[in-house]
């Protein structure tokens, strides 16, 4: 099956400064384009009124373009999860459509359960019935395995 429609995949660390987040930033880029996606490009966004330059790229924000498997989406949530671990960055999310996975802090088994939710609710292409559990979608914990 394969999975249209842009991913986007934003790193948040209230603790880095500009420097430190288009770091890992670009990192992420640079794995992830390993994986031979289609286009991973970093989004230009308005730059300050009076600046150099109208456009400035977005900070910590990569947007994933094209078709991808679920085999390859499922191998982008692992390379953001070690960026992650690596970097010390707080947290990440990803949007596909309407669906979006927070990764925070989180043990490798209850982030492992959320990211294959995610995955199968992108596949679907559906919305959880309401009154429905929709499955994790946003973690936050201690670090380790549980």
């Amino acid at each position: 099956m394969t999975i249209t429609g842009d991913v986007t995949v934003v790193v948040h660390d209230e603790d880095a400064d500009d420097e430190e987040l288009d770091a890992v930033t670009r990192q992420l880029q640079e794995e992830l384009l390993q994986l031979d996606l289609p286009d991973v490009v970093r989004p230009a966004t308005t730059g300050a009124t009076g600046g150099k330059s109208a456009l400035v790229t977005a900070l910590g924000t990569l947007v994933l373009s094209g078709g991808f498997s679920v085999a390859v989406l499922r191998s982008v949530t692992r390379i953001v999860q070690d960026v992650l671990r690596r970097s010390g960055a707080r947290k990440a999310v990803l949007v596909s459509g309407e669906h979006r996975l927070e990764i925070q802090g989180a043990s490798k088994k209850t982030t492992d359960a959320a990211v294959e939710a995610w995955l199968r609710t992108v596949a679907d292409g559906t919305d959880a019935a309401p009154g429905a559990a929709a499955g994790p979608t946003a973690l936050e914990g201690p670090t380790g395995d549980a």
